[in-house]
């Protein structure tokens, strides 16, 4: 049975540790602030917590001499293999010393395995120890849902509109989601609730516009909105190139679905995928089913002549330039 952050965490709070553990998972950004807490709940003494790399079987074999040697003038160790990519052989030799781990020591591994091969001697070792520690990527609501409760913890009511757009914004990884979180605090310094206009300035936007507004009328090919949201944006001096680049990863992103549905992919997968979100994107592929591949191909080479030429030809109007090539996208032809 695999251990969730969250509940390795209250292990460690309460002084239970496992002989070894072993972190993966695709939330690469949440291992390191575990491997700290783990450290830090350990309470190890400094001469006995020790750093080894995981890409060389020579580092294993040291690993495994430490492991079996007693802490000095203490009654615990901490060893530490950050990103374990042994071979077969170190792998096996790990494995043999967890069937009689030393009493008081701990052995942690983290790796950027985004899943565990069932063959893996040592990955079975630590799990029946029960040490696997899974960082899985949230769904998008179990991360909206963590923001709020951490933001309530920090002393603040976080709406859920603020959070909704925090993760369409960064993503699901905690770590990084954490971070975000920091900044929002620091920002609304000691007020009791922040919303979606904290949330926006905070991640460096203005409460004029809202950034996800221009790429998301993309998708939708509606031409006058695009117009109206690209106008706002350059009237508030958003970068030429960033605004292009949004359009063209609007794109990229509709052209990566289209063949995904072609493949027969479900439509969940589509959305984690593409990171899309559940609410504000409920009509993404209903909107793509009306757009061909060709055309997205086409469009993305307009896309690719409009930098060209805004790169190589320096007398251009920006602005004029991308109004063009929103007006080429969002012609009626682009949905055949």
């Amino acid at each position: 049975m695999e251990l969730s952050p969250l509940a390795a965490a209250q292990e460690w709070k309460k002084g239970s540790f496992r002989p070894a553990y072993l972190f993966y998972g695709e939330d690469d950004t949440a291992k390191p602030a575990a491997l700290d807490a783990l450290v830090a709940a350990f309470k190890a003494d400094p001469l006995n917590v020790s750093d080894f790399p995981g890409d060389s079987d020579s580092a294993a074999a040291e690993a495994v001499n430490t492991l079996n040697t007693a802490p000095m003038f203490a009654d615990k160790r901490l060893v530490v293999i950050k990103n374990a990519r042994y071979g077969i052989n170190a792998r096996k030799e790990l494995a043999q010393y967890l069937k009689q781990p030393l009493p008081g020591t701990v052995l942690v591994l983290t790796s950027d395995e985004r899943k565990l091969d069932a063959k893996d001697p040592l990955a079975a070792a630590v799990s029946a120890l029960g040490g696997v520690v899974a960082f899985k990527a949230m769904k998008e609501a179990e991360a909206v849902v963590r923001l709020k409760e951490e933001a309530r913890k920090a002393g603040f009511e976080l709406a859920g509109e603020a959070a909704d757009r925090m993760v369409e914004e960064a993503g699901t990884e905690w770590g990084i989601l954490k971070a975000e979180l920091e900044k929002l605090k620091l920002f609304v310094k000691g007020k009791k609730a922040a919303g979606l206009e904290d949330a926006l300035a905070c991640l460096g936007y203005r409460k004029e516009s809202n950034p996800f507004d221009f790429p998301r009328a993309i998708q939708t090919r509606q031409a006058k909105t695009c117009m109206s949201l690209l106008r706002r944006q350059l009237e508030e001096d958003a970068e030429p190139f960033g605004l292009l680049r949004g359009i063209t990863n609007t794109l990229n992103k509709q052209l990566k679905a289209k063949r995904l549905v072609k493949a027969g992919v479900a439509a969940e997968q589509i959305f984690r995928e593409l990171r899309l979100q559940s609410y504000y994107d409920r009509d993404f592929l209903t909107q793509l089913a009306r757009i061909s591949e060709d055309r997205l191909i086409r469009d993305l080479g307009e896309c690719v002549a409009a930098e060209v030429a805004l790169k190589s030809k320096s007398w251009l109007d920006p602005a004029a330039e991308l109004s063009l090539l929103v007006g080429r996208i969002c012609t009626p032809t682009a949905r055949k």
